[in-house]
């Protein structure tokens, strides 16, 4: 039997069998099953908002964090591509990457803002900023406010991009033995 493996499969399969449980505990912060899966389907139809299609890079620069989690789901979801950045390189490495991408759209944990801003001039592919985790505080300027700009979303599934077989990693099962 040949089942194809999508990230998100996981994700919903975790929602369906339990949904009120905690699945994402960062800080003082508690998301169920359920909960993460709303913001996942809110930031995918954030980033659709903003124009961006399968195959757009989108970057994120946040330590290990639920915003992490949810761009990792949120961006797969509707066909682009994450592009992970290490919040211990410096300036200048961030630069090449996110240029060499192609990279759309930089989602950054608050307290690396300002090291993107020191690169913005030399990401010309880059159309919008999002800050995460700001807090009370607003975000730096010229950054969206994560938090806000996904709770204007909407909780509802996004359309399932289209996808070709190529597209679709699987695995055959077989039974019995080899």
């Amino acid at each position: 039997m040949e089942v194809p493996l999508l990230v998100n499969d996981f994700l919903r399969r975790a929602v369906q069998l339990y949904p009120n449980k905690t699945a994402i505990v960062d800080g003082s912060r508690r998301f169920s099953y359920s909960q993460f899966q709303e913001r996942v389907h809110r930031l995918s139809n954030a980033l659709l908002g903003l124009g961006v299609r399968p195959g757009d890079r989108v970057c994120i620069l946040s330590p290990n964090s639920h915003y992490f989690l949810e761009s990792f789901f949120g961006t797969s979801q509707i066909g682009a591509v994450l592009v992970p950045l290490n919040y211990r390189l410096v300036a200048a490495d961030h630069a090449y990457i996110l240029d060499h991408a192609g990279v759309r759209v930089v989602l950054a944990d608050a307290e690396y803002t300002r090291v993107v801003d020191e690169i913005r001039d030399q990401l010309p592919t880059v159309e919008h900023f999002v800050s995460a985790g700001t807090g009370e505080t607003p975000p730096p300027e010229h950054w969206v406010d994560w938090d806000r700009w996904v709770e204007a979303a909407s909780p509802i599934a996004p359309p399932a991009p289209e996808l070709s077989e190529s597209d679709l990693v699987s695995i055959n099962y077989t039974s019995g033995t080899t």
